[in-house]
């Protein structure tokens, strides 16, 4: 297809073009050849008519052989006169034996058979029909000059063609103007296109409402637009960071290792506190990174199709988890439900966004203490709160808690600082909340809040477990 002309608009128009080139042409042809089909078969009925006639004007053909001029004074032969372009021939042992009529430009050979046969001679074309007689062994042969139907046939071709080029230019013409108006919607677009940046914020392409295709195609390139910006920017925070938070853990590795190499004699105390040092950093850089990665994914929306998951079994799997991780750390599970509550969502972000504050709940508590956990669903929206008996948090900076990388000022366990960042942005993945307030305990009580699963009607009465 390299032939085909490289723009839109060329293409379409050459394609219509053709198109309707093709189908006048059709038309205009089969016009003709059923106008040609009728006059030659209004000719060959006109012949079939005057042979029908040719037994009693036999006598006269016969008679006109001695008399040159006979009947050119108005006698009748078949319905034939002179000048009328046509001619009645007797035949006889394969020779004209008489004729009358039109006088041919050229011989006309004999019919070597009878029935209807077309004729060349002489710059002329002759239709002819040949029957024998009933009487004295003659053929009765009558032609008609078709030369006007050859004529006509030309003229009417030579027509359809010159009508054929001219709903073709014409078309072509319309059609160029006509595509400059519709692919407008188009060329704006491709505008657009040429002025994006990575750093371009909001619809990159301008929106359009007609035609409904390319409306459509506007929409869905600004969606696609927006998920690679969010990418983008996902992964431009990840690198950024990732390069703040590592530094300082990598620099204090570092130092370490270079301590150990400058003094190989270093006591064994010593060298073990430096190496356990140095896997504290490492773990601590492991967690930074599984941290980091989760928000990112979370950020490009590099999430799994939903499920359906049941909420009080989830819960269940990980207070029993949690409890042996923080052995110290009593927990106590209620759910406010008879039957299961289900929220449409990703279990291993929903798991995560639990384990969090299950965790968090242990590390900035009371050490030694209770972490109570509550299940509970009133107007279509599933509550998981999750409260200690620590210091909480004051009022005026539990916002800035769900930020990345931010610590309480009285906090005394290590972390990264990720982890309400991590519950926050699930639940806004989920299309819930999470807020922050104070527990029965005096402490901090977390409470994420999901929309229950569609289809569901509360129900049920408060259980304990």
């Amino acid at each position: 297809m390299r032939w085909l002309p490289r723009s839109l608009r060329s293409r379409i128009t050459v394609a219509v073009a053709v198109l309707v080139t093709v189908v006048v042409a059709l038309a205009g042809l089969v016009i003709v050849a059923r106008i040609d089909h009728r006059d030659r078969t209004d000719v060959d009925r006109q012949l079939a008519a005057r042979v029908e006639k040719g037994d009693q004007d036999a006598e006269k053909l016969l008679d006109q052989r001695g008399h040159p001029d006979a009947g050119q004074g108005g006698d009748d032969y078949g319905g034939l006169l002179a000048g009328s372009q046509s001619l009645v021939r007797l035949i006889s042992g394969g020779k004209v034996v008489a004729q009358h009529g039109e006088t041919p430009t050229a011989p006309l050979p004999p019919p070597a058979r009878d029935g209807y046969r077309t004729v060349d001679t002489g710059g002329q074309t002759w239709r002819s029909l040949t029957r024998p007689l009933d009487t004295g062994g003659y053929r009765l042969e009558v032609l008609q000059d078709i030369d006007p139907i050859e004529r006509r046939l030309a003229d009417n071709t030579a027509i359809v063609a010159a009508v054929t080029l001219f709903a073709a230019l014409a078309t072509a013409g319309g059609v160029w103007l006509l595509t400059r108006i519709i692919l407008q919607p188009l060329e704006r677009l491709r505008t657009g296109a040429l002025a994006i940046s990575a750093d371009t914020a909001g619809p990159q392409l301008p929106a359009a409402e007609r035609p409904q295709e390319v409306a459509d195609l506007s929409r869905a390139l600004n969606s696609m637009l927006d998920q690679l910006r969010t990418s983008m920017e996902s992964t431009r925070r990840f690198t950024a960071d990732a390069g703040h938070e590592l530094r300082t853990p990598l620099t204090s590795i570092g130092v370490t290792l270079e301590t150990l190499q400058r003094n190989p004699g270093l006591p064994a105390a010593q060298r073990a506190r430096a190496l356990e040092a140095m896997s504290a950093e490492h773990r601590r850089i492991t967690a930074l990174l599984t941290g980091l990665q989760t928000l990112a994914r979370g950020d490009a929306h590099a999430l799994p199709e939903r499920s359906r998951v049941v909420v009080g079994e989830l819960l269940d799997t990980a207070v029993a988890q949690a409890a042996r991780r923080h052995p110290t750390t009593t927990y106590r599970l209620s759910a406010d439900a008879s039957t299961p509550v289900h929220v449409d969502g990703w279990p291993v972000g929903l798991r995560l966004a639990v384990d969090n504050l299950l965790d968090n709940a242990a590390l900035h508590g009371r050490p030694g203490g209770d972490v109570e956990v509550r299940l509970t669903r009133d107007s279509g929206t599933v509550r998981i709160g999750v409260g200690d008996d620590g210091p909480g948090i004051p009022a005026g900076q539990r916002h800035a808690m769900t930020e990345r990388f931010t610590r309480g000022a009285r906090t005394r366990s290590p972390g990264s600082g990720l982890g309400l960042a991590l519950v926050d942005q699930q639940a806004h993945l989920h299309h819930g909340t999470l807020h922050l307030g104070v527990s029965r305990g005096g402490g901090l009580e977390a409470t994420l809040a999901l929309p229950a699963a569609q289809g569901e009607e509360p129900h049920g009465q408060p259980t304990q477990d």
